[in-house]
């Protein structure tokens, strides 16, 4: 039987169509996009989906927490939210948002200083943490939430995001994420 010969230029037609099907594969792996309160979060990060599925330790948390913050600790804003995502391989996600009291686009493109301390009201940020390391939008890695409930009666705020973050010199590419979430 002879043995069959594959051209290069064959095989580089071939690339682009698996690597597709491996994005809509992990784009199935998502959670559904609901504006219920459901307290769901999942991403694409670097091409690989991830979904929250809770903490570790001896309490761990909920896979999904935040959203409108109960009190008002910062007099510049009201509406303010805040959704923390956990996984339990250590990883996570921090979305923060100003006053969100309604559906529209958010952007998140402002340096925030998580580490030591704000001394101020946080400005709107991103952030995606593993073990050792947190990756943050900024100024120059920016992204962006769009809302698409901003329910500050029931609480509930839903939307879509993505951004790209920075930790010193690696940086990290989210797409196709949402969130859909209750009482804080």
């Amino acid at each position: 039987m002879p043995a069959v010969k594959l051209r290069p230029k064959l095989i580089l037609l071939f690339i682009p169509v698996l690597f597709a099907a491996c994005k809509k594969d992990e784009l199935k792996l998502l959670p559904d996009d609901t504006q219920k309160g459901a307290d769901t979060m999942g991403a694409i990060v670097n091409g690989r989906a991830w979904v929250a599925n809770g903490g570790t330790g001896f309490n761990p948390p909920d896979p999904v927490e935040g959203g409108y913050q109960g009190t008002y600790s910062y007099v510049e804003t009201r509406n303010n939210v805040f959704i923390r995502a956990y996984r339990k391989d250590k990883t996570g996600f921090q979305i923060y948002l100003r006053n969100v009291s309604q559906p529209g686009e958010y952007p998140l493109n402002t340096t925030t200083n998580l580490i030591g301390g704000e001394l101020r009201q946080p400005q709107n940020y991103g952030a995606y943490y593993i073990p050792g390391k947190l990756y943050m939008t900024n100024s120059r890695y920016t992204g962006k939430v769009i809302i698409t409930r901003a329910d500050t009666v029931n609480k509930i705020v839903s939307g879509i995001f993505a951004f790209k973050a920075v930790h010193g010199k690696d940086t990290v590419t989210v797409t196709n994420g949402r969130f859909d979430v209750g009482t804080f």
